[in-house]
This record gives C-alpha cells, sequence and structure tokens, in this order.
C-alpha cells in the first residue's frame, strides 16, 4: 500500500519538475506559437487576393512607389524603401546629327532675272502696299490685259477645221488691234470713278517711277531697245510711252 501511494505522488511531481527544468524548452514553444499566430493571418489574406506589404511582408498593402510601384502598408515601410531604392535610370539622349540636312522646298524659287529691266517691281514695298490699299486692283490689271487678246469664240460658233480648208480668214484681230484695246481699256480705267480710278492712277504713276529710278542706275533704256522684239516689252512699252502723253 505505501508503495502505490509513492508512485502516484511521483507521477503527480514530474510534470512540474519537467517545466522547472527546461525553462528555454517553454519559451521556444511560445515564441513558435506567436509566430503561427502572426503568419495565420498573412496566408489568408494571400489566400483572399489582399496585396501583401513588399518591405514587412505581414501587412496587407494601402499604397503603390510611384517609382517602382512596390506596395507597401505604412510611412514606416515607406521609409525603408526609399532608403534602399534603386536609382532610377538615365534618360538616354538622342543624339543630333552634326550637319542637319537643309529643307528642301516643294515650291519653286523665282530667281529675279538682273536683264529684265522690271525686276524693280518684284521686291517693290510700295507696290506691295497698293495692292493691299486696294483689293480689287488685281482683277483690274487682268481686265486691261485681257483687252490686249484676240476675243475668244463661243464653242457653237467655231468651224470644224476640216471645213476650214480653203476659206479664207476673216478676222479683223491682230497685234496692232489688240495694243489699241489694251490703251483704251488703260484709259477707261483711269478715268473710271471712286477708288477703282484712284487705284489706277496711283498704280500706273508708281509704275513710271520706279522703272525711271532703274533707268538712272542700270541704264533700262539701252536694255528696252534690245528687247524691243519681245511682244510682251513691247506691248508694256507702249502702254506706259500711252500713259506718258
Amino acid at each position: 500500500m505505501e508503495q502505490v501511494q509513492s508512485v502516484a505522488t511521483e507521477a503527480r511531481t514530474k510534470p512540474t519538475e519537467d517545466r522547472t527544468q527546461d525553462p528555454h524548452a517553454a519559451s521556444e514553444a511560445s515564441t513558435n506559437e506567436s509566430s503561427q499566430l502572426h503568419a495565420q493571418p498573412s496566408a489568408q489574406q494571400a489566400a483572399k487576393g489582399v496585396t501583401i506589404c513588399g518591405v514587412c511582408e505581414k501587412a496587407a498593402s494601402k499604397y503603390k512607389c510611384p517609382r517602382c510601384y512596390l506596395p507597401y502598408c505604412s510611412v514606416a515601410c515607406n521609409k525603408i524603401h526609399k532608403e534602399n531604392h534603386p536609382p532610377d535610370p538615365e534618360p538616354q539622349l538622342i543624339a543630333k546629327p552634326e550637319n542637319p540636312e537643309p529643307l528642301i522646298s516643294s515650291s519653286p524659287v523665282t530667281l529675279s532675272d538682273p536683264a529684265n529691266p522690271f525686276r524693280a517691281l518684284d521686291t517693290s514695298e510700295h507696290l506691295q502696299r497698293l495692292f493691299r490699299k486696294y483689293p480689287g486692283l488685281t482683277q483690274q490689271l487682268l481686265d486691261i490685259h485681257a483687252a490686249t487678246q484676240p476675243p475668244q469664240e463661243a464653242p457653237d460658233k467655231r468651224i470644224p477645221v476640216s471645213l476650214m480648208q480653203g476659206v479664207p480668214k476673216k478676222s479683223n484681230w491682230n497685234h496692232d488691234v489688240g495694243i489699241k484695246n489694251g490703251k483704251e481699256a488703260l484709259r477707261r480705267a483711269r478715268m473710271a470713278d471712286g477708288e477703282a480710278g484712284e487705284g489706277i492712277r496711283e498704280y500706273t504713276e508708281l509704275i513710271l517711277h520706279l522703272i525711271n529710278a532703274r533707268d538712272d542706275k542700270d541704264e533700262v533704256t539701252t536694255m528696252l531697245q534690245q528687247q524691243a522684239s519681245q511682244e510682251d516689252t513691247k506691248l508694256i512699252e507702249q502702254l506706259m510711252a500711252q500713259e506718258r502723253r
């Protein structure tokens, strides 16, 4: 009977002795239980599709780094990430050619002919100002030029070429008639009332002034005599001569 009581007493006191004899084992068991408790929420969050903080790898992320888009959960984790963040790559500069090719204009460039006695009109600022002052001046000059050209027959009155063989021409127009018609058109335009007549009068006076100025510098009179055989030059000479009378 005494032996049975002693065995029971030893059985009750042995667990207490084991706990008191191994305190480190008890501490490790407590740490393992705590880590398991912390790991369980992260595993549950990952299973639910929640993005975990890329710094502490424990809490759910709330923000993203604007440079590398790494998720983080708090200001503290963001500070740690900034300290360890890799530098941004330097932008690559595109090397420019040392001798860039000049731009080629699709529109033809009209060069001033030094032998042209009327080249002063091409770059005259006074003439350009006159066209801006009188917007209808361009059309008036086109009408005067049209008066020097042969009249056009209506399409329904034209005779086929095959039927004109052997038939003498009955046209009353020639070059002299065209010059005469141009003079009359110019005279009528100068005598017109209002801005129409005023614009033509200022235009003819300016043309005469510019040509006379070029005559004094470049001896345009000699060049005009040499080019008298050309039809266009002859037309302009005659029109200008009519205005000087």
